[in-house]
């Protein structure tokens, strides 16, 4: 009778404190900010999944789903080729079009985001001067004449 009863102790408390959940997540990436009107976090690499909700309250399962928002994608023409090499450089870079883009825009957006340089496509081989830019990424970006950015290439940059 004593080993029952010890039994029965020891197993209520151990299922007492067995586990508690708190919430945390694990993901790749993600950040919180946060301004008097507004605020965003996201997280990347938490899976999606189902909100349910009725007339008083709202269950959100993860962390970081208040709604969900489906983007479309539009579909890109890709009849036309765009060549930049060598890649990684270190001074010029020499970017080759096909023969279908003979107009359009070609832009440099340096590693802070901001873009450095613009230029107007009027030929279909031409060289790019990287030598005065600091090493990092940076992101080749081709356009056509409306403005619409058709193709984007990473360049990486080594000193």
């Amino acid at each position: 009778m004593k080993k029952i009863l010890l039994g029965l102790v020891l197993f209520s408390s151990s299922i007492s404190i067995a586990q508690s959940i708190s919430p945390d997540v694990t993901a790749t990436a993600g950040a919180h900010f946060a301004i008097p009107s507004m605020q965003i976090s996201w997280t990347l690499g938490e899976p999606i999944t189902q909100t349910l909700s009725n007339s008083s309250a709202t269950l959100t399962q993860g962390f970081q789903q208040s709604s969900i928002s489906v983007i479309g994608i539009s579909d890109y023409d890709f009849t036309y080729t765009v060549e930049a090499f060598p890649n990684p450089t270190i001074d010029v870079v020499n970017i080759v079009l096909s023969e279908n883009v003979s107009e359009g825009k070609l832009t440099i957006v340096g590693p802070s985001g901001i873009t450095i340089f613009t230029k107007n496509i009027t030929e279909s081989e031409f060289m790019l001067d990287f030598a005065p830019y600091a090493q990092g990424t940076y992101f080749l970006n081709l356009s056509n004449t409306e403005g619409t950015l058709l193709h984007t290439i990473r360049l990486q940059k080594l000193n």
